[in-house]
C-alpha cells in the first residue's frame, strides 16, 4: 500500500502559498489603481526595535488619508490620518542619495494628542498631499483663520 498522505499535504501546502501570492500581488495592484493613490515610506515603531522605515500605499479621501503597508494580508489601512486630529504638517525636502534619483519630502503630521507621523513621499505626491490639505474646507483644520 502507498502512503498518498505525504505528497497530498506538500500539494496543499503549495496551493496556499500560490492562494496567498496571488491575494498579496492583487491587493497590491488594486490598491495602487485607485484614484488618489502614491507611494509613501512611514516611519513606524516596532514593539521590539526602535522605529523602522515601512513601505506602502497612501491614499487620499475627502476628510482622511489612508496608509496601506506594502504586502500585507491586512484589508484596512493600517495607519489613518484624520483631516480633523490633524494640527500642523511640516515638510523638508530630503536631497537624492544616489545620482539620477529625485528628491523627496520628509512630511512630518503633528496630531492632535501629541502625536506624530513621520512619512517621505517624491516631490510630485508631495505638492499634492500640501494641495489636499490646503484644500480643506473652512473650520475642518485647527488653528483655521476662518
Amino acid at each position: 500500500m502507498i502512503d498518498l498522505s505525504i505528497p497530498i499535504l506538500l500539494l496543499g501546502v503549495g496551493m496556499l502559498f500560490v492562494v496567498m501570492a496571488v491575494y498579496l500581488v492583487g491587493r497590491q495592484i488594486a490598491l495602487s489603481r485607485q484614484r488618489g493613490a502614491f507611494e509613501c515610506s512611514l516611519q513606524r515603531r516596532g514593539l521590539v526595535t526602535r522605529s523602522s522605515w515601512q513601505h506602502g500605499l497612501m491614499r487620499f479621501g475627502t476628510d482622511r488619508l489612508r496608509w496601506h503597508r506594502a504586502f500585507s494580508l491586512r484589508v484596512r489601512p493600517e495607519v489613518v490620518i484624520r483631516r480633523l486630529e490633524l494640527l500642523d504638517v511640516s515638510r523638508r525636502r530630503l536631497p537624492s542619495r544616489i545620482a539620477g534619483e529625485e528628491d523627496s519630502y520628509l512630511v512630518e503630521f503633528t496630531l492632535r494628542g501629541g502625536r506624530t507621523i513621520v512619512a517621505i513621499v517624491d516631490l510630485v505626491s508631495g505638492a499634492a498631499l500640501n494641495s489636499w490639505i490646503e484644500a480643506a474646507p473652512t473650520g475642518l483644520v485647527m488653528g483655521d483663520a476662518d
